[in-house]
């Protein structure tokens, strides 16, 4: 998409999440798994829509004008484990 969009000036980008704490999730999943889940991230702990908000408010700005076909990880360090 990155290479057919760019034409038109359109960037094209993804961001790769960890796990992120959301009402959609099953408590008494998290409840019996969050020390083990946790332990996967150098971080110690799972994300936040706040943690991932700032990255895309950023591609969304003029400041990422130049950026396109990029994966972008927000994921607390999970992808480096």
């Amino acid at each position: 998409m990155a290479k057919e969009l760019g034409r038109y000036n359109v960037t094209v980008n993804t961001i790769a999440l960890g796990l992120i704490e959301t009402a959609h999730q099953d408590p008494e999943f998290l409840a019996k798994n969050m020390e083990r889940i946790v332990k996967a991230y150098p971080l110690r702990r799972i994300g936040k829509p706040g943690d991932v908000a700032p990255m895309v408010v950023f591609l969304s700005s003029a400041g990422a004008d130049w950026i396109t076909g990029q994966v972008i990880s927000v994921n607390g360090g999970f992808s480096m484990v």
